[in-house]
């Protein structure tokens, strides 16, 4: 069980997400700085991430659901590829991506403009492993 030492240190209780049979699920922990993946509410994967920089670019909190998929879209905003891209905001400025190779030794660490950044293994299981509808819960 991947979440026996980790669970105290979750804002939320895993526990208290209740789920349908066979569902797919990711809880992202803003606090500290974690996603959880459950599969039928079990873990299936924990990770670090770095969301938004909370003075400037907070990510937002709510439930969400992974809305479109894109394997390497550029953001049109910043200029940046954003490999493995899940869509959670229905404008589309707000994801779960892989960060990028230069800051990636930084996960952990709140530093985004808003997305959930993920480190390259991470992002590439959960885009195949979250399918469009899957709910995207952030604390």
């Amino acid at each position: 069980m991947l979440l026996r030492g980790v669970i105290s240190l979750l804002p939320f209780q895993v526990e208290s997400f209740t789920s349908e049979p066979g569902e797919r699920l990711a809880l992202v922990s803003k606090e500290q700085q974690l996603i959880v993946f459950l599969d039928d509410g079990q873990e299936a994967n924990l990770s670090l991430v770095s969301t938004g920089t909370p003075s400037r670019y907070a990510t937002p909190s709510g439930d969400f659901e992974v809305l479109y998929k894109r394997w390497c879209p550029v953001s049109s905003t910043y200029r940046v590829r954003m490999p493995y891209w899940l869509a959670i905001e229905d404008s589309g400025a707000i994801g779960l991506h892989q960060a990028s190779p230069s800051v990636e030794h930084r996960l952990g660490e709140p530093l985004s403009h808003g997305c959930v950044r993920l480190g390259f293994f991470t992002a590439r299981w959960a885009y195949f492993w979250l399918p469009v509808g899957a709910r995207v819960i952030i604390r």
